[in-house]
């Protein structure tokens, strides 16, 4: 309840102009420790962008290379907010009612940066793997940061490729 009291009470101050927004003091309940920075909306993010994946098929073997683009706030990155965050990347199969899920990395633990980083990862699946329905597959693949700190999540996806495995 007192965290939510802080909260609350930063955001007004921020809000209404009578503390500067680099004041404005956010603290998470299971940790109860505070963090302190310019924080868009108090709530610190990552952003994925430039989600792509491609496909290049060698016998019964199919290269999904994946490349991303992880961002961070200059609140996420400030060392003395010490966040830890998490990046997984998963591959799916479009379908008509429910997406079916392939397979995924284990999770990589991303270190905040400003500048920003460029992530790349290869899939090797089989045909038999990649092969859910009946004629061709639509392929995509999904990234996923995790605030390990906070809870939140952000994602980005690719467009959806299309094979005949």
């Amino acid at each position: 309840m007192h965290s939510r009291v802080a909260i609350f009470a930063a955001a007004i101050l921020a809000l209404v102009g009578s503390a500067p927004t680099a004041s404005a003091v956010t603290a998470t309940r299971s940790e109860g420790r505070a963090f302190v920075g310019t924080a868009p909306g108090l709530v610190p993010a990552a952003g994925v962008t430039g989600v792509r994946i491609t496909a290049q098929q060698s016998g019964d073997i199919w290269t999904l290379p994946v490349s991303f683009r992880l961002n961070f706030t200059e609140f996420d990155a400030n060392p003395g907010n010490k966040f830890s965050f998490t990046v997984w990347i998963e591959l799916w199969e479009q379908d008509d009612v429910y997406d079916d899920f392939l397979v995924k990395t284990r999770p990589a633990k991303a270190t905040p940066q400003t500048s920003g980083s460029s992530w790349n990862h290869t899939f090797k699946r089989t045909s038999d793997q990649l092969d859910q329905e009946q004629g061709g597959e639509e392929i995509y693949a999904r990234v996923l940061v995790k605030n390990m700190d906070t809870g939140a999540k952000v994602e980005g996806a690719s467009l959806r490729i299309q094979i005949a495995p």
